[in-house]
């Protein structure tokens, strides 16, 4: 009788599928096993991995697609494999705010499935490094915890590593009470994007922690720019054309694209990337 083959998983670290993982000593055992390497997209993304290994505190600002949540998610996971490691496990938290204003109502459940929505960049990025199976281990074994901000109070987080995404949508006061909850041995890493806060506060969390905390021993600081998007090159060029100094049309939208399909023009890329060169090469 022919034997089924069993197929391996996708993920980054190539992580086999057929691994019976059942338990967090066997997920602990498996990821530790990972030959971990990162691939930097760019320099930038580097110069985040650094930072973060030389300071307890690590603020990474940037656009949409840099690969921020991608670096923080690998260096958590990698650190946490490690077996001399000091760190027992990860603890993840984002502002519960919709985009924009938009509600998604009540949600039923306990505090992890209540965050779950919110927390899918971070989730996402890690099943594609670990595989899912590993993933649902460590968070039902409590090695890959959510902490919602309002919970931070009177907690002292001790030799962990916490991610803290979006963290644009914070108060200054919810970033003073998470900041303050370091515990001995513990690393914190904070993302987020300065132009897509969904607060109606003039100054939000992270920007106010950035001019606050420059210069501060042991608080380390990147940044991205447009250039190092990877999620795809026209995020870029869609995140251009929301510049404040963008003169829109002042004539309707139907009127606009009217008058633009007589004589259709398309500027440049304003951002150099390998694929609108092929796209021109293939035309």
């Amino acid at each position: 009788m022919r034997k089924t083959v069993k197929p391996k998983i996708e993920t980054i670290t190539k992580v086999a599928k057929d691994q019976m993982c059942q338990n967090k000593r066997q997920a602990l055992a498996q990821i530790k096993r990972i030959k971990w390497n990162i691939e930097f997209k760019n320099k930038n993304q580097k110069w985040f991995w650094d930072t973060i290994s030389k300071n307890s505190l690590s603020f990474c600002i940037g656009p949409a697609g840099c690969g921020k949540t991608f670096v923080a998610t690998y260096w958590a996971l990698q650190h946490l494999a490690n077996k001399s490691s000091k760190y027992d496990g990860i603890i993840v938290t984002k502002p519960m705010v919709e985009v924009d204003g938009e509600k998604i109502g009540y949600l039923p459940g306990n505090v992890d499935e209540k965050t779950e929505p919110f927390m899918q960049s971070v989730y996402y990025n890690m099943e594609q490094i670990i595989g899912k199976d590993r993933l649902d281990i460590l968070r039902k074994s409590g090695v890959i915890k959510v902490i919602p901000l309002a919970y931070m109070r009177g907690i002292t987080l001790q030799n962990k590593i916490v991610i803290m995404d979006e963290a644009q949508n914070s108060t200054p006061s919810q970033i003073k009470t998470f900041l303050t909850r370091i515990g001995t041995g513990s690393k914190y890493i904070v993302s987020g994007d300065l132009g897509q806060s969904d607060l109606k506060a003039k100054i939000n969390g992270l920007e106010d922690s950035i001019r606050r905390f420059t210069g501060v021993y042991k608080v380390g600081f990147s940044k991205f720019d447009m250039s190092d998007i990877v999620r795809h090159p026209i995020v870029a060029e869609l995140l251009n054309r929301y510049d404040d100094d963008l003169v829109l049309s002042t004539e309707d939208a139907e009127v606009t694209l009217s008058e633009w399909l007589k004589d259709p023009t398309f500027e440049r890329p304003k951002y150099n990337s390998n694929y609108f060169g092929n796209m021109q090469n293939n035309a």
